[in-house]
């Protein structure tokens, strides 16, 4: 006499199960969010970026200041001039700072969409293997077309959207994966 669950599927425990459809749950409102208010999500992760560098450029001079006799105050305080203009860049040429982090945004979705691709390869006994991998497979599309230039000033909302998209791709993921292992 067998267990029919020990040879060739075994469940997650029932709380485990809780997780995925949490986060999934969480994954797929946040991304509906960013995909009803894209702009809004460009512009505040513009801000972000913006804001995040002006203040670890100070943190950064303080430092070399209060560094009394360090070899390395010159480099540090130059290094803190960069942190500055970068978030000056941003908080004072939005648009260019959008198109920046477009581009960007772009490169990690394509690095996301293989590394999901890989995990979806990982886990493939398991339910759900190929949510993962479609859902690797549209990220690194999107990120190829951000790559390739299709954004390119046609809209300043994208990285709004892609966002969105890339959240509810996740999303639906985790909702579909039991936790499972399944052996062929």
């Amino acid at each position: 006499m067998t267990d029919s669950t020990s040879s060739t599927h075994r469940l997650a425990p029932q709380g485990e199960r809780g997780w995925f459809v949490a986060l999934g749950i969480l994954l797929v409102l946040t991304g509906a969010g960013a995909l009803l208010f894209p702009m809004i999500v460009s512009l505040s992760i513009n801000l972000l970026v913006g804001v995040t560098l002006l203040a670890g450029g100070g943190f950064t001079a303080v430092h070399a200041f209060r560094a009394n006799g360090w070899n390395g105050f010159a480099f540090e305080l130059l290094l803190a001039l960069v942190y500055i203009a970068g978030g000056l860049f941003f908080l004072f040429v939005p648009v260019a700072g959008l198109f920046a982090l477009t581009v960007t945004l772009g490169a990690f979705f394509a690095a996301d969409g293989v590394g999901r691709i890989i995990l979806g390869l990982t886990i493939r006994p398991e339910r759900a293997w190929s949510a993962f991998l479609a859902s690797g497979l549209l990220s690194l599309a999107l990120g190829l077309v951000v790559l390739i230039g299709l954004p390119g000033g046609a809209s300043f909302s994208v990285l709004g959207i892609l966002v969105g998209v890339n959240m509810v791709l996740a999303g639906m993921s985790f909702l579909l994966c039991d936790g499972s292992r399944r052996r062929f």
